[in-house]
């Protein structure tokens, strides 16, 4: 049996705006990753993490329909997470990064986190790409996203915007082939990059979830120039040997 930590006990505060892609061929993804949201929340909670959640979708305009909350109103029956629907074809997820950070209330002592999922690359003009880096650094947020490398501009746009805001980036299609091992990856990292950029962070501390599958790691970040999420896979697993 696995013993969580209470909500009201966490150490540590994460809002975490989940960007989903909402065009049609994102209908399995978006089934697979409310399936595994509870996985994710469980994961938080093991480590100390009192982690909120937000959504904007996009594919057909860009929409913050839900806005950062707990995990029990954010998964509930008849949420916005849990009732997307897919339709359109335009996928501008800077301009995502944009609604989202602008108009979410986020918690004054959180690590802001954004996790954009889609199967394309940016359809935003460069304007609204240089203000997603903009909006990303005046919140001190994170970015992490799952999609396609090497498609159209993804390794420039959102593969720079993992790289420059302490993400990761993560190939969606891996995610199709073996959706269990590779969300057990994403949430170890979700948890090891919250972690660290939390304030007054305990040293000692360290994720409760399994290690990830480091030659999926190596070969999604290696994509992107990830440098620093290269060497701490690397590093530890020489220390496992």
């Amino acid at each position: 049996m696995v013993c969580l930590v209470p909500e009201a006990n966490a150490q540590i505060s994460a809002d975490i705006l989940w960007l989903v892609d909402t065009s049609g061929s994102m209908a399995g993804d978006i089934a697979e990753v409310q399936t595994r949201i509870g996985q994710f929340n469980d994961v938080m909670m093991m480590n100390g993490i009192d982690a909120y959640y937000g959504l904007v979708e996009f594919g057909s305009g860009e929409t913050l329909t839900q806005d950062i909350v707990p995990f029990s109103t954010f998964n509930a029956s008849g949420s916005p997470f849990m009732t997307i629907s897919t339709g359109g074809g335009f996928e501008q997820g800077s301009e995502a990064i944009n609604v989202g950070l602008a108009n979410a209330n986020f918690r004054s002592n959180s690590v802001r986190n954004v996790i954009l999922v889609t199967d394309e690359d940016d359809d935003s003009d460069l304007t609204e790409f240089n203000n997603a880096i903009a909006s990303l650094t005046a919140s001190n947020a994170l970015f992490n996203f799952i999609g396609v490398p090497g498609v159209g501009n993804t390794d420039s746009r959102y593969g720079v915007l993992a790289n420059d805001f302490s993400g990761a980036a993560f190939n969606i299609l891996d995610f199709r082939n073996n959706p269990g091992p590779f969300f057990d990856n994403f949430i170890n990292t979700k948890v090891q990059e919250i972690i660290e950029n939390a304030p007054e962070n305990p040293p000692e501390q360290t994720p409760s979830v399994p290690e990830p599958n480091s030659l999926t790691m190596l070969g999604v970040l290696s994509l992107f120039g990830a440098k620093k999420m290269t060497q701490k896979v690397l590093t530890k697993n020489n220390k496992a040997k």
